[in-house]
C-alpha cells in the first residue's frame, strides 16, 4: 500500500490529525536537507511535501520563491530530487510527495517523472496547476503506480467541480481557505469551516488545509473540522534564518515537536 495512504488511514483510525510539512527540495542544503527530513520523521510529521523548485511559481509567495530561486542556483533540478530521495529512502519510511508545477514534470516527460518516482521512494503529487481533466492518462497511470494525486479544492470551486476533485484525488484533499499566494495571513471564520464540512460529506479521502497555517492557534482551529494541516512558509523561513547552523536538522525538529506537541495533532 502507498505509504501516504496507509499513514492517513492509520492517523484517521486512531482518531488523531495530520501535519504535513513543506520544506524546499535542496534548502539549504541537500545534506542538511536529508537530516531535516530525518527529524521531521522523528518529531512526528505525517507525510513531506518536498518543493520542486521552478522559476515561475505563480502560487508562491515571496518565501517560497525566494527558497525556489535559492535551488534553482544551487543545481537542484527534478532529477537530482529522485536521486537524493533514493538515499534518503534508505533511513526513512516518511512519506514524501512532490510539489510543483506542470511545466516542470512535462519536459522531465510524463512516463519517466512516474517510473522514476516509483523507482526512488516517491509516494505521489501535489501539482498545483494542472486540473484532473487536463492529463486525464496521467493520474490514471499515477494511481496505476500506486502514487498519489492530491488535489486542491478552494473557497471558490464549484460543487460540480468538487466532484471531480474528490473523485480523482488520492491521499488527501488539499483545501485552499482563501485565495491568494502561500503565506497569506489565514483568516478562519464559519464559512471555511462549513465548506470543510461539506467537503468531507463528499469523499472518505482526509481533508488537510494549507496557505497561511503559521500558529498553534491556527492549528487547534482548523483541527477542529479538519483531518490534519500543511505548514510552509513558517518552516521555510525558519529554515532560511537557520542556514548555518551545523545541527539545523534538529533545530527544524524541535520546533515541528512544538507544534506538534502543544496541539495534541499525534
Amino acid at each position: 500500500m502507498n505509504r501516504l495512504v496507509q499513514k492517513m488511514t492509520y492517523i484517521q483510525k486512531q482518531n488523531r490529525k495530520a501535519f504535513i510539512a513543506y520544506i524546499m527540495a535542496g534548502e539549504p542544503r541537500w545534506d542538511a536537507a536529508a537530516d531535516i527530513i530525518l527529524e521531521l520523521e522523528k518529531a512526528g510529521a505525517t507525510a513531506i511535501e518536498l518543493g520542486v523548485p521552478f522559476s515561475d511559481p505563480i502560487a508562491d509567495g515571496p518565501v517560497i520563491q525566494a527558497a525556489a530561486n535559492r535551488a534553482l542556483a544551487n543545481g537542484v533540478t527534478l532529477a537530482s530530487i529522485f536521486m537524493q530521495v533514493k538515499r534518503i529512502r534508505e533511513n526513512t519510511e516518511i512519506p514524501i510527495l512532490l510539489m510543483g508545477y506542470w511545466n516542470v514534470f512535462l519536459q522531465y516527460g510524463r512516463r519517466k517523472v512516474l517510473e522514476d518516482a516509483k523507482e526512488s521512494g516517491i509516494d505521489g503529487f501535489i501539482i498545483a496547476d494542472l486540473p484532473p481533466e487536463a492529463e486525464p492518462h496521467f493520474f490514471l497511470k499515477a494511481r496505476e503506480n500506486e502514487l498519489c494525486t492530491v488535489l486542491l479544492a478552494s473557497e471558490i470551486t464549484p460543487d460540480e467541480r468538487l466532484k471531480t476533485i474528490v473523485k480523482t484525488s488520492t491521499g488527501f484533499i488539499y483545501y485552499v481557505p482563501q485565495l491568494g499566494i502561500t503565506g497569506l495571513n489565514l483568516q478562519i471564520n464559519d464559512e471555511v469551516k462549513s465548506r470543510i464540512k461539506k467537503i468531507k460529506t463528499m469523499t472518505d479521502e482526509p481533508v488537510c488545509i494549507g496557505i497561511g497555517v503559521k500558529t498553534g492557534e491556527h492549528i487547534n482551529l482548523l483541527n477542529e473540522v479538519a483531518d490534519g494541516v500543511i505548514v510552509g512558509t513558517r518552516i521555510v523561513e525558519f529554515i532560511e534564518a537557520h542556514r548555518d547552523e551545523k545541527n539545523i536538522g534538529a533545530l527544524v525538529g524541535g520546533l515541528i515537536d512544538t507544534l506538534i506537541r502543544e496541539n495534541k495533532i499525534v
